[in-house]
């Protein structure tokens, strides 16, 4: 539990040392002051989601990307914000597909077994979402958000990292049985999506209005702290180190003794995520 604890201090402390930094250039960070009217869907495009949400129908990861292409599209027709985390997987599973179709992993099985499983739990939420089905509260969160014009654009992009990151990604490496030898290959897939946020940040501001780019730097630390270990290097430090919280955590849920306190770590270091958000957003600076 400590080191858990540790880690979401961390994480607040960072986020709330780059905000200082960064705090001479709020206006530049803040989110556009209007937002496009959000169209409805048509009955059609409304059943169509459905279909293609449905997690008993995908074949693959290629299916998915095709599926999210599909879904990003029909968000972004209406200014639906609803669609920004599917940018998010439209551009992730561009990049993922030829990583994953490679093999070049110690277990390539593994490799996209859990890239299924975590892909998996966002298209399950999206479902629940339109069909009035279960949806985690932590998504919940992000399509409230997503439909309250009052939210900015980068505090929705947010907490849909909040919630894949630190409660999805858990859960689908306790899915996927994971084990530490597989940590070479969890690591490598993370350090291949790491140049993906740039395509997503730059579709998002032109599709979306949103000015993202520093935001990224402040949910993975950033610029404040590169000058302290090496320009862009604490993105990369905390990226990964947040996945490796996720790492472990999903490897302790797979042991009924350790699945208990894992997941109460997980949902404090949310929680704390949240809130360091909440203030971000406050000061406009998201």
């Amino acid at each position: 539990m400590r080191k858990f604890s540790r880690l979401a201090l961390s994480l607040a402390a960072a986020v709330a040392v780059t905000a200082g930094a960064l705090g001479t250039t709020a206006t530049a960070l803040a989110a556009p002051t209007t937002v496009t009217a959000v169209t409805p869907l048509t009955a059609a495009e409304q059943a169509e989601l459905i279909q293609l949400s449905d997690l008993s129908t995908l074949r693959d990861l290629h299916d998915g990307e095709q599926r999210m292409e599909r879904i990003a599209e029909i968000y972004i027709g209406h200014h639906d914000r609803a669609g920004i985390f599917a940018v998010f997987y439209r551009n992730i599973l561009r990049d993922a597909n030829p990583l994953l179709d490679a093999g070049d992993f110690d277990d390539p099985t593994w490799a996209r077994n859990v890239s299924a499983a975590f892909f998996h739990r966002y298209l399950t939420n999206l479902h629940g979402h339109l069909t009035g089905g279960p949806v985690t509260p932590q998504w919940q969160r992000y399509y409230a958000m997503a439909a309250d014009p009052a939210v900015s654009a980068g505090r929705v992009a947010g907490t849909g990292l909040d919630a894949h990151l630190l409660i999805d990604f858990p859960a689908a490496i306790a899915e996927t049985h994971t084990t530490v030898a597989n940590t070479r290959d969890f690591f490598a897939i993370g350090d291949s999506l790491i140049g993906t946020t740039d395509h997503i940040t730059d579709e998002l501001e032109t599709l979306y209005g949103a000015k993202l780019a520093d935001f990224f730097h402040l949910y993975f630390v950033g610029s404040a702290a590169d000058l302290v270990i090496g320009q862009h290097q604490t993105t990369y430090v905390l990226f990964q180190g947040i996945r490796g919280t996720s790492l472990a955590s999903g490897i302790a849920m797979e042991d009924p003794i350790t699945a208990g306190p894992a997941e109460l770590s997980m949902q404090a270091l949310y929680v704390t995520a949240e809130t360091v958000f909440d203030g971000l957003a406050a000061l406009g600076q998201i």
